[in-house]
């Protein structure tokens, strides 16, 4: 399993990522050690907004592309709807199984509650 995210930085700004195990890198952008991101280092994550499981991580990949090349407003659209992910952009990503999760937060990930 690969997870595809959606995180909302302290300044409001949006970082979109991919993790094989979501929990750890959460606690990675959080520690802003040098594991982490070089954009969640300078801007600390507050929220963990979306979160899409994939299959392989070349369809992870494919998805991770993909939201980052949408304009922040679709962004918005998407962490607001998550399941409309494929009817939006199937023509644009490979065929394969992109499943949202809801209800996982980053306080869940960084406690331990959340075992991803």
């Amino acid at each position: 399993m690969y997870y595809v995210y959606i995180v909302r930085c302290r300044d409001g700004s949006l970082y979109t990522g991919l993790a094989k195990y979501l929990c750890r890198r959460m606690r990675e952008h959080s520690a802003r050690t040098a594991a982490c991101a070089k954009y969640t280092r300078s801007r600390p994550v507050t929220a963990l907004e979306a979160v899409w499981r994939t299959e392989t991580r070349s369809s992870a990949a494919s998805l991770e592309a993909l939201i980052k090349s949408l304009p922040r407003a679709q962004k918005l659209a998407l962490i607001a709807a998550p399941d409309t992910l494929l009817p939006r952009y199937a023509s644009r990503l490979p065929a394969q199984d992109y499943t949202p999760l809801a209800g996982i937060t980053l306080e869940a990930c960084l406690d331990g509650s959340a075992m991803l």
